[in-house]
């Protein structure tokens, strides 16, 4: 009885895996799969026996020495019009703020251009009166994103590290970060909501669309994209931050993130640290640690668009009720996260399409995703109607 149990409990597993591969398949294409191996397993297996710090040093040999050949020289003229080089009468500079040495290598790695930790002990200050490198003979381009971008960039800031005594992030801190923070996390929400950094570092089952980037990707971008660009997001029940990050990756100039679980909340902030880094671009986001209802009681400013991503309605009826009617009172735009799935909550559509249009918000759109209990509810205050361009993907419907 006990092996026939074992059996049919793997059997069952099998059967979830199955199920799991085939949604992926329907929802995103059988062409994910091909991303899955060149854009995430790929570049992983390759960070942990080619160049990373656990490879074989013959392998992290050959891989620099095809950097080297791989990556082409950049002309002066084309570093001095990305203000990294400066010319032979700029003065030379000895005492100089890590922080500002920092951004110059900052500026240089978001142009794809690599190595240029040999001119950390040779800087400058150009005419108009900017930190720059006064050689850079060995530096390199690669494009953004490769393999052999990501190792040189990689090299150039652990040898920042090392000489500044400073601890940026590199490949191997974000990896050990990620799982010193995600044990300290509560069980069930470790992996719950999946994020691809991009480049092979992930955390959570990448594959999934039902929560994290996946739920993104495939269901929320095209319905809140067009609504955030350029504006100031208040997301509340942010969980570990990879919906307010997306955010931020798609337009939004600045996202305020509750988070109630401290834990969860630091995870956030690690998250957005790494994606940040990953990115080689700021990205305005603050987490706070608390209740959803410090929208209420704390002063957090003027929102353009306030989020609750299936949260919401983890609060009494009467609580979200005064959130819906202050953010319409701020003229906000409200995007509601509904789960048809729950019979226990007020998380219905039509129990948040109720409290929407009876505290502020008489233009209400729901986008249903087929197949997806979860839809998008999007009000707007009179008189903020904004024209949102319907996706044919999207089941638009009004309740």
């Amino acid at each position: 009885m006990i092996v026939d149990l074992s059996k049919s409990v793997e059997q069952s597993v099998d059967l979830e895996a199955l199920r799991g591969l085939l949604t992926v398949a329907h929802r995103r294409g059988f062409g994910y799969f091909g991303y899955l191996l060149g854009g995430v397993a790929w570049p992983g297996a390759a960070y942990r026996f080619l160049w990373g710090p656990s490879a074989p040093a013959l392998l992290q040999g050959a891989f620099a020495a095809a950097g080297e050949f791989a990556g082409r020289t950049v002309d002066f003229s084309e570093l001095r019009r990305l203000d990294v080089l400066g010319d032979a009468e700029s003065p030379r500079v000895k005492d100089v703020d890590p922080s500002e040495v920092e951004q110059l290598m900052d500026r240089a790695h978001a142009a794809g251009v690599t190595g240029v930790s040999h001119g950390f002990n040779d800087l400058v200050r150009t005419r108009f009166g900017r930190l720059a490198f006064a050689d850079l003979g060995k530096a390199r381009r690669h494009r953004p994103a490769s393999l052999h971008f990501l190792a040189s960039r990689d090299a150039d800031r652990r040898a920042f590290n090392l000489q500044f005594g400073a601890s940026l992030m590199t490949e191997s801190a974000a990896r050990q970060s990620l799982r010193d923070t995600k044990a300290r996390v509560p069980n069930g929400y470790r992996d719950y909501a999946p994020i691809d950094f991009g480049s092979g570092l992930t955390i959570g089952q990448v594959a999934q669309t039902d929560s994290g980037t996946g739920r993104w990707d495939f269901f929320n971008r095209h319905v809140v994209a067009p609504l955030i660009g350029g504006k100031r997001v208040l997301d509340l029940g942010s969980n570990n931050g990879s919906l307010p990050l997306m955010m931020l990756r798609d337009g939004a100039r600045e996202v305020v993130a509750v988070e109630f679980t401290p834990e969860i909340a630091d995870f956030a902030r690690l998250n957005a640290r790494i994606l940040s880094w990953r990115d080689v671009r700021p990205y305005d986001i603050r987490v706070l640690t608390g209740d959803m209802r410090l929208f209420l009681t704390e002063d957090l400013g003027i929102f353009d668009v306030v989020t609750a991503f299936c949260s919401l309605y983890y609060l009494p009826e009467e609580d979200m009720s005064r959130i819906i009617a202050r953010a319409a009172a701020m003229n906000a735009v409200l995007i509601l996260q509904a789960n048809d799935a729950i019979d226990n909550l007020p998380a219905k559509t039509v129990q948040l399409h109720r409290l929407m249009h009876e505290n502020g918000y008489p233009d209400i759109e729901v986008h249903t995703p087929p197949g997806f209990a979860r839809p998008l509810l999007v009000g707007y205050p009179a008189p903020v109607r904004q024209v949102v361009e319907r996706q044919p993907e999207m089941v638009s419907q009004g309740l």
